[in-house]
């Protein structure tokens, strides 16, 4: 049996993986956590708890790991201690970065390919409290894995995630509206690049096994979806008909708001490129309306709690005047 170490595992994409791997007999599964997060998820597992800003990530680092995947990086010097009390001691390491790695200012009219300059991250950002810095500590984490030329690593980079156990609401604040709203308030309208959780999980499954591969991949399941395309396309699956209210820059003024109070609002036109991922793994991400349909049939099963992200409901509907 391959010894797989999950750093993380119940939040989110981490959580979607574990249950895949549970189901494959192939695999000795360890979590390490800090044993707070859906506490109870996973009991028949070998979970170690601690914070792996601390000492307390030395208990990982005594024994060999056929496969590090890593959901919890967010510090690049307790980061590269780490990667140094794990030397000779891991076979390969997947690390979940993120597209905020690049600066997506500038990439308004190209596609962002995995050859593109990423950002810099000063010493104060290194050490800096999240959420600042998000991006630039990530991007200064792929540059120490690179710099391990001992260890087989595959660095995945995401987009904005949605799906199954989303505790960002970000994509469920839509579904939300679609589900509830006659008429809701929309921000002006760009194309984003998503990523579907489980599709991330899968991709994961075929980095633990894949004979070779590139360094890094842009994990993108679809490119070119604008917010009010994800509403619409909600909206049909749920047999409702949605109108749309312009979130004017008066509109907001008036109420003390700007369009940064909307979920995947981002101001850039994004298209990021993928082929490695579908070239190296060999699968095609499950198509927008599957994807759709399927986080819709997971928060039928969950009930459709009022999202805490973004407006609130009261909020809107004062706006809008209903």
């Amino acid at each position: 049996m391959k010894k797989i170490l999950v750093l993380g595992g119940t939040m989110f994409v981490g959580r979607a993986l574990v249950e895949k791997l549970c189901l494959l007999p192939e695999y000795e599964i360890t979590l390490f956590n800090r044993g707070k997060s859906n506490a109870g998820l996973f009991p028949d597992l070998k979970q170690l708890h601690g914070n792996r800003e601390t000492d307390d990530i030395l208990q990982v680092c005594n024994q060999h790991w056929d496969c590090v995947i890593d959901f919890s990086g967010y510090y690049p010097f307790t980061f590269e201690k780490l990667l140094n009390s794990l030397k000779a001691r891991v076979g390969r390491y997947i690390f979940i970065s993120t597209i905020s790695v690049y600066d997506l200012s500038k990439f308004e009219n190209r596609a962002i390919t995995e050859a593109d300059e990423i950002l810099n991250c000063t010493e104060e950002q290194k050490t800096s409290k999240l959420p600042d810095a998000y991006g630039e500590k990530k991007a200064e984490m792929e540059r120490i894995l690179h710099a391990q030329d001992w260890l087989d690593k595959i660095i995945l980079r995401p987009s904005f995630i949605y799906g199954r156990f989303d505790w960002t609401e970000r994509f469920y604040y839509w579904l939300y509206r679609a589900k509830f709203f006659d008429r809701l308030l929309m921000p002006p309208d760009f194309l984003l690049s998503l990523t579907y959780a489980d599709d991330l999980a899968n991709r994961i499954l075929n980095a633990i096994e894949a004979k070779t591969h590139h360094t890094v991949y842009n994990t993108i399941s679809q490119s070119n979806v604008s917010l009010r395309q994800a509403v619409t396309t909600a909206a049909s699956l749920l047999n409702r008909k949605v109108q749309f209210a312009e979130a004017t820059k008066l509109l907001l003024e008036k109420n003390d708001l700007d369009n940064s109070a909307f979920p995947l609002f981002v101001p850039l036109n994004l298209k990021i490129e993928g082929k490695n991922w579908l070239n190296d793994f060999g699968v095609t991400p499950i198509d927008f309306n599957s994807a759709v349909a399927a986080t819709i049939q997971y928060h039928d099963n969950i009930g459709w709690q009022t999202p805490k992200a973004g407006l609130s409901v009261e909020t809107e509907k004062h706006i809008l005047g209903v």
